[in-house]
């Protein structure tokens, strides 16, 4: 059996690349083959995506982190450049600090348009959830450090093995169970949502070396060099760039959304004691 694998992982932690290297490895049991490609940037990724034969393959994956309980939204605009995958069965699988809101179904919606049976996913893996609106927790959410596990990685490795049966098996029916629920924070967050409610960039140019860092790794090009760094478009609103900028120069002011986080925090951990409904 032939497989491939397309997923996006953060430079940051990489929880995402993880667990597809043991689904991959899972995969490749018993003889069996499986392409891992890693997407980077979007207009690269699209190219690359036209040139790939999906048709040679028996099992398509595709795999992201959760970005604000969504897909991050570039990675949907991907997919819905995918050619038709009629005859093809597919799986899904997302990496999450904990809570992954509809982020599998909201993938689904997209490739049911183009004929993919997708007939397998896991939105359960738990990856180091690093964030500035986590600045005042250490940058990062408490409950996902250490994630993923060994036991879970494990887990991805048998999840590939699983699938080598399902996607053999004519009978496999189409998975259509994936959660659909969104919370307040999920609908607050759209990508027009997102647009208004994150802090906008700041850039200190004179901390700023023009190093390109920031270009380097943005997903979806919305920084240019002119000759400083300049935000040319809306974004996933991910800030990579401020969160890798050797130098700390873009400067963004999260203190409202860090309250936002205490607050919800706080709320948590009354609902827990009982102190709370």
């Amino acid at each position: 059996m032939k497989s491939i694998i397309l997923y996006y992982s953060q430079c940051v932690t990489g929880n995402t690349e993880k667990i597809a290297k043991r689904i991959a490895e899972g995969l490749r049991s018993g003889g069996n083959t499986c392409d891992l490609i890693k997407l980077r940037k979007y207009a690269r990724d699209l190219e690359l995506v036209r040139t790939i034969d999906f048709h040679t393959y028996d099992l398509l994956g595709i795999g992201v982190p959760v970005y604000y309980f969504h897909p991050p939204y570039h990675i949907l605009h991907l997919l819905e450049e995918f050619p038709r995958l009629d005859g093809i069965k597919g799986f899904l699988f997302c990496t999450s600090g904990g809570n992954p809101g509809s982020t599998l179904y909201q993938m689904k919606l997209v490739l049911d348009k183009k004929g993919l049976k997708i007939i397998d996913g896991c939105d359960r893996w738990i990856g180091h959830d690093v964030h500035q609106m986590y600045s005042r927790r250490g940058g990062h959410l408490e409950s996902s450090a250490g994630h993923p596990t060994e036991e879970e990685l494990e887990q991805a490795r048998r999840f590939g093995e699983r699938l080598i049966e399902k996607a053999r098996d004519p009978d496999t029916p189409e998975k259509t169970d994936f959660w659909t629920r969104d919370n307040e924070s999920a609908r607050m967050w759209t990508f027009e949502g997102i647009q208004r409610w994150f802090p906008e960039f700041k850039l200190n140019k004179d901390k700023c070396t023009r190093c390109g860092k920031c270009a380097e790794i943005c997903p979806v090009d919305s920084i240019i060099l002119d000759p400083y760094p300049r935000w040319t478009k809306d974004c996933d609103r991910c800030y990579i760039c401020e969160l890798m900028c050797p130098e700390k120069a873009i400067e963004c002011d999260w203190s409202k959304q860090c309250d936002y986080i205490e607050s919800l925090m706080e709320r948590r951990k009354k609902i827990k004691e009982g102190d709370i409904s």
